[in-house]
């Protein structure tokens, strides 16, 4: 087999410090695939096709291995797995020496092979998931659909449209704490980390055979979670909070390390579960640009909503608005001018309330406000107009934001 290949050269160093006797393994054709002598290495030994045909040890005496080519005193034992000879384990020296650690050596390789087998099976089955998953999010016609319906069935999965299913995204911000001197195990990395979380997912989310978990991208986890027909959406959305919550917890104090999560819709079917990503993916984008704590996006939750319907002008709208205001947007102060007025909404157009906040003046307040509609020609007075600002600027909105100043403005000292 292959793999043994991969790891004979890594058995034979390992187990030769251990015993302290030269270690030669050979392939199920006979041919060394490791050695401590490097010269043997893809030489052919005629000696191990006798012990894979035997599947018994043998040993092999100094007197016996003088006519023979390429074989060495010592014993040979082979290598079974799953009922199958794939190799021989060779040790070097006296046979009434060495043949006492035979059977220990065999079980310890057969034990390694069983394990990098285990894994190699554990990372093509990660894959095979990965790529339904992907076939999932990328759904684009009928025919795909039939297809991805066969796939899901074939790993165990009914993605039939009877089945209802929600998507959650879990994107880790590992660097959220810069002074953090978070130190992973000797050997690991963020690979350690990402293999982690997928278990954490697995132990929090993951209750039914129809659920499935993968990784989209370096810091980003999908989880797409089946729902009973007979399961109630309100308890089930407050059941996954909770679990939420603690799987952030643990993670803050595991790995110190902040992770936000967003919740998209429920739908059924293929198309369901796409719809559902992308209203993840929606709430996750603009529950970023929000101040909503703990990172729990809801796609259905109004500040979600009111954040998305900012984003949402078509060109047109937003090539009026510009026409329109455009002498507001190019101001030396919009951010200060465009912070002011969006925490004034969010006062609920309070003048007291907005003062306070901002450490203003109310008449400073007043005046930033004055000159606002100076500029726009909006009559703050009227409820449509503030709504209209307030998108204009949500819309326009930059992640490089401007702070706001906190002292009183005078005339012809700020404003220019």
């Amino acid at each position: 087999m292959v793999f043994l290949e991969d790891i004979s050269q890594t058995i034979v160093k390992n187990t030769t410090d251990i015993i302290g006797f030269p270690i030669s393994i050979t392939d199920e054709k006979g041919y060394i695939i490791g050695s401590n002598d490097p010269l043997r290495i893809g030489s052919y030994h005629q000696a191990s096709i006798d012990v894979l045909k035997r599947k018994e040890t043998i040993c092999y005496e100094i007197s016996e291995v003088k006519n023979l080519k390429n074989v060495l005193p010592g014993v040979a034992t082979p290598i079974i797995i799953n009922n199958e000879a794939i190799g021989v384990l060779g040790i070097v020296g006296d046979p009434s020496e060495v043949k006492k650690y035979a059977q220990l050596v065999k079980s310890h390789v057969e034990l390694m092979c069983h394990e990098h087998m285990k894994k190699e099976m554990s990372i093509l089955e990660s894959k095979t998931f990965d790529n339904l998953i992907h076939y999932l999010l990328n759904l684009k016609s009928t025919e795909d659909s039939d297809y991805i319906v066969r796939y899901g069935k074939m790993l165990g999965f009914n993605l039939d449209s009877d089945v209802k299913r929600i998507c959650f995204l879990i994107e880790i911000d590992f660097l959220s704490d810069p002074s953090s001197n978070q130190q992973y195990p000797e050997g690991s990395s963020w690979q350690f980390l990402q293999n982690h979380i997928i278990a954490l997912l697995r132990y929090y989310f993951i209750d039914s055979q129809e659920d499935l978990i993968s990784l989209l991208t370096l810091d980003q986890f999908i989880v797409i979670k089946s729902i009973n027909h007979d399961c109630q959406t309100d308890s089930f959305i407050k059941r996954m909070e909770n679990k939420i919550l603690r799987f952030k917890q643990f993670l803050k104090s595991k790995h110190n390390v902040t992770a936000s999560i967003s919740i998209g819709s429920i739908h059924s079917g293929l198309e369901g579960i796409q719809k559902s990503y992308h209203d993840s993916l929606q709430a996750l984008t603009a529950g970023k640009k929000t101040t909503i704590s703990p990172e729990i996006y809801h796609y259905n939750d109004w500040n979600i909503m009111l954040e998305l319907l900012g984003e949402a002008f078509s060109p047109y709208v937003a090539e009026r608005f510009a026409d329109k205001i455009g002498h507001f947007f190019n101001h030396a102060n919009y951010p200060t001018l465009s912070s002011t007025f969006m925490t004034y909404c969010r006062c609920n157009m309070n003048l007291s309330e907005t003062a306070r906040i901002l450490f203003l003046h109310r008449n400073s307040l007043v005046y930033r406000l004055e000159k606002i509609k100076e500029l726009t020609t909006l009559d703050f007075a009227k409820f449509e107009h503030c709504l209209l600002l307030y998108f204009a600027i949500k819309n326009s909105e930059t992640d490089e934001k401007s702070p706001i100043l906190q002292e009183d403005d005078k005339e012809g000292i700020f404003y220019n």
